[in-house]
């Protein structure tokens, strides 16, 4: 075999392994992205980095006690791109939001929107969840009625 041939083939090869790696990277199965659940918690950290933001909220449980909740948002440049930084989300603020579960039950998921305390919806979805405009409105209107998951807004019609 040539020295061309030889490192052609090696290249062919990388070339499906890095592939492989960032399909894999970018998969969302751990996510329950058929559930949408609105939850309203406190800011406790707002990680702002690549290759994902992450927002770490504590939510009252029913017993009163908290939970600290992590979301998988989208990478610095795309939130920017939607007005998003890094002082977007403030220790202490309240967040009413908009995520879908993670498969396992553990507390967390992939952020959809987020209602800011201003009352300004912000979108740091990652494509794992729903935050686009269309979602927001169409929750919008499922919150004025009361729902709080996507489940409880289609059984209703």
């Amino acid at each position: 075999m040539t020295t061309v041939r030889k490192t052609l083939m090696a290249t062919a090869a990388a070339a499906l392994l890095v592939t492989a790696a960032a399909e894999a990277h970018h998969s969302f199965a751990m996510f329950d992205r058929e559930q949408e659940i609105v939850k309203t918690g406190t800011v406790v950290r707002w990680a702002f980095n690549n290759p994902h933001s992450w927002l770490y909220l504590n939510i009252k449980n029913d017993d009163g006690t908290e939970t600290l909740w992590s979301f998988e948002g989208s990478a610095p440049p795309s939130l920017i791109q939607r007005g998003i930084t890094g002082a977007t989300f403030k220790r202490g603020d309240t967040v009413t939001f908009m995520y879908c579960p993670l498969r396992d039950g553990r507390p967390g998921g992939a952020i959809g929107w987020a209602q800011l305390e201003d009352g300004q919806y912000v979108n740091p979805a990652d494509g794992g969840c729903a935050g686009n405009e269309q979602a927001i409105n169409r929750w919008k209107e499922w919150l004025a009625k009361g729902y709080t998951s996507k489940a409880e807004a289609e059984k209703a019609r």
